[in-house]
């Protein structure tokens, strides 16, 4: 089974193509700024603008065509269909994960892709032949068999973008449509990729901090922000400092030369971590002009990335869980992996990311849940719920 994935929740406008295995493509545009957060009409214009265009770079990356039978229209894996007819071609990756594109090569070296609705190589003659061979095929083995979209939580005139398309594609394409819970579809994505069974995650994404974990059917929260995000804190941060949006890559860059660790508010609640007192802290001692950017960022990475450590140590404690996974677009800093694998390597838990495009919010993470909930049997939600959390969603699940 074959699922399409539309990502809108917020900055990220973004199309994935996968099956249970693998994924085939994962294309996206994001809003940024020079100056100040993100706008959401503004964010939602760009998806909308765009929305045709990451959708097209997405299906023909995969390897797959538009196409149209009897008056039936189709999105086929065409290099499959290929790879079929000519024995003499194999599959081929490139493996790089933030240019996923697929292509078949022979043993001779000459490659074979999907670009703009047509099958291209570098033998013309060739060329020539597979698009004659595809425009005749009336039956095919592979094909996008499922829609799926973020239904939620997330911004209302970005998720709206996200819905028109997915509703758009059901019904040009007479695909089933699901809608899934964008906050799992990152659950979903790090078990995915590290072929976890049972971990304790931690989510870390612009507006939600989390760690959760399967237990009774359902993605229980076990610890999580009580003001901000950890991605939003880092974008306010940034905003102070003067830095465009989003914020967290250049704290990042700012830390790696910071050298003195400045004392700040420590913030755990249980299990629980609140940042508005820090935020504030910080903003006095930009104020005060006496402290540089470099040792402020390096500082805020020290303290924040270590209350992260320590709520996920205590939910991995009392879960006795064998796996932890990090996800989010704060998963990408170098330095929060640094310290939760030190915690999990102290612990004898296997630890596990992913890389940059499935961090970020993207299109395959969606893709993959639908897939997961349409075989489960998980109706999903229909419409959008801007403030859809993890535990209301019964989880079906055999071990």
């Amino acid at each position: 089974m074959i699922s399409l994935g539309i990502e809108s929740t917020a900055h990220t406008f973004s199309v994935g193509i996968v099956d249970e295995e693998r994924i085939y493509s994962n294309e996206r545009v994001i809003f940024k700024t020079e100056k100040g957060g993100i706008h959401p009409r503004e964010a939602a214009e760009l998806h909308s603008r765009e929305a045709i265009n990451i959708l097209n770079r997405a299906v023909w990356k995969a390897g797959f065509v538009y196409k149209k039978v009897n008056d039936k229209l189709f999105i086929v894996d065409a290099l499959n269909e290929i790879k079929n007819k000519f024995k003499n071609l194999k599959e081929g990756f490139n493996e790089e994960p933030w240019n996923r594109y697929r292509y078949l090569e022979s043993e001779n070296g000459i490659k074979v892709w999907i670009e703009e609705n047509k099958v291209r190589s570098d033998d013309k003659k060739l060329e020539d032949e597979l698009n004659n061979y595809i425009n005749g095929l009336k039956e095919f083995e592979r094909k996008i068999d499922l829609v799926s979209f973020a239904a939620g939580p997330g911004l209302y005139p970005t998720l709206v973008q996200g819905k028109f398309l997915a509703d758009l594609l059901s019904i040009k394409f007479n695909l089933p449509r699901i809608g899934v819970n964008h906050l799992i579809a990152h659950v979903e994505i790090v078990k995915f990729y590290n072929k976890f069974e049972d971990p304790v995650v931690l989510l870390v994404t612009g507006a939600n901090t989390m760690v959760l974990a399967l237990e009774g059917n359902k993605y229980r929260i076990f610890g999580e922000t009580l003001d901000m995000g950890v991605g939003n804190f880092l974008d306010k941060v940034a905003r102070l400092m003067g830095l465009g949006f989003p914020g967290g890559p250049k704290i990042q860059e700012l830390a790696r030369n910071g050298r003195n660790l400045i004392k700040l508010p420590y913030t755990v609640k249980g299990m629980d971590i609140q940042l508005g007192g820090l935020y504030t802290h910080i903003k006095r001692l930009i104020e005060s002009k006496k402290y540089s950017y470099e040792d402020i960022a390096y500082s805020i990475q020290e303290y924040v990335f270590s209350m992260l450590a320590e709520i996920s140590e205590r939910a991995i404690a009392h879960l006795n869980k064998k796996e932890f996974g990090l996800t989010g677009g704060v998963a990408l800093n170098e330095r929060l992996r640094e310290i939760l694998k030190s915690m999990c390597d102290e612990r004898k838990v296997k630890f596990g990311t992913v890389p940059i495009d499935l961090g970020s919010d993207n299109g395959a993470m969606i893709a993959y849940t639908g897939l997961v909930w349409f075989k489960m049997g998980i109706e999903g939600k229909d419409s959008i719920d801007p403030y859809w959390r993890p535990e209301q969603v019964e989880y079906k699940v055999t071990k």
